[in-house]
């Protein structure tokens, strides 16, 4: 048997050098399953992409070099695998285990037509366990979830989902909150009363802020009893501060996803609000916010009490006092707090390649910018 899977792999190897990759396939596949190919492993490998037939394939060849009488070592195999020495134990340690599609990291979700009850427990226990430990380890974010599992389940260990599985769903979730903290995914406008630094008087702020990053795109003083000037004025901001190349180094996500809006005093000139954005191609962006406590809910978790020198005070913004008139000298002192509240949040010179903005957080930008 050793003899032929070796014999198997070499014809593989040859396979692909003539480009039947297809031919290829079939035989490490039987190598390592047999003929005719088991139903279950017929079912995962038939739901992969070819993307992930080619990682699979990859991957049981190194496996059945790894079994072979003549055994490439272990940092060879994970060289050939491209993962990490650690990766590649617990790799095999699953494939140990269980001698599958499913344990090798390319089909733990799939296919999606056998989502099983224990996928949505693990949906609805990632959250909190990565909640508890951000910074954790995947291994150890992954091993957490499996003891949640059993204590919410009260399965025994030997009826948890596989070790491959809980690390699949571990590394979904770190992938969709990076996704969700990339600057220019979820942006809101907020308006609140604030105090500046050597000025008497309460002013209304209006800010574009980033919720993933709390990077301020744009910011202005404005009337919260004319809340649409006020978010023009923050919008202009923001497209100056793009144009002038001041985010360049950040890691922009391709696109807008999402954005939220608290009104003003002046809630009566936002009643055709949602028909307006549906009429400019933006339909869902925007969603307003008119509860009576709205002012400063997103500056007071994403940026705090104070922006440097500028403090907020949320609970003034319905006094008459709100409405000093800003003078050049206060929009320079605001936008001063701005520059150096953002410049601790943007990578430094060694970040990566430039990105542009989302195409839609611009046309967002510019919609508002004209009201």
């Amino acid at each position: 048997m050793v003899e032929k899977i070796e014999k198997l792999v070499a014809a593989n190897d040859a396979a692909q050098g003539r480009g039947t990759r297809t031919g290829g396939d079939k035989l490490i596949l039987a190598a390592a399953f047999g003929h005719p190919l088991p139903a279950q492993e017929r079912t995962l490998w038939n739901a992969l992409s070819p993307e992930q037939r080619e990682v699979a394939i990859s991957r049981l060849r190194v496996l059945l070099k790894y079994e072979s009488p003549r055994p490439i070592t272990p940092e060879e195999a994970a060289a050939e695998t491209k993962l990490s020495l650690n990766r590649w134990y617990e790799l095999y340690a699953a494939w140990r285990e269980r001698r599958s599609l499913s344990s090798i990291g390319v089909a733990a979700d799939m296919p999606r037509s056998r989502t099983t009850a224990h996928h949505n427990n693990l949906q609805k226990l990632v959250v909190p366990v990565v909640d508890a430990d951000p910074n954790g380890s995947v291994r150890r974010l992954a091993i957490a979830l499996g003891e949640a599992y059993g204590k919410y389940t009260g399965l025994a260990e030997e009826h948890w989902p596989s070790y491959m599985t809980l690390r699949k769903f571990v590394e979904a979730e770190r992938r969709r909150r990076m996704k969700e903290q990339a600057p220019g995914h979820d942006v809101a406008f907020d308006c609140c009363a604030c105090e500046l630094p050597h000025v008497n008087g309460i002013f209304a702020a209006f800010l574009v802020i980033d919720r993933g990053s709390r990077i301020v795109f744009g910011a202005a003083l404005g009337d919260a009893r004319e809340s649409h000037k006020g978010y023009a004025l923050a919008a202009q901001n923001a497209l100056e501060r793009i144009e002038l190349r001041s985010f360049d180094r950040l890691a922009w996500t391709d696109k807008l996803e999402r954005s939220e809006i608290v009104i003003g005093l002046d809630t009566n000139d936002w009643a055709d609000h949602a028909d307006q954005m549906t009429v400019a191609g933006m339909k869902g962006h925007l969603q307003p916010s008119t509860k009576a406590r709205r002012f400063g809910a997103y500056v007071r978790p994403l940026i705090g009490g104070r922006m440097g020198r500028v403090k907020f005070v949320p609970g003034k913004t319905f006094g008459e006092h709100c409405f000093a008139q800003a003078r050049p000298d206060d929009i320079v002192r605001l936008s001063a707090e701005v520059d150096a509240y953002n410049a601790e949040l943007l990578p430094g010179p060694e970040a990566g390649e430039e990105k542009e903005p989302p195409a839609k957080l611009i046309a967002l930008l510019k919609r508002v910018s004209q009201w």
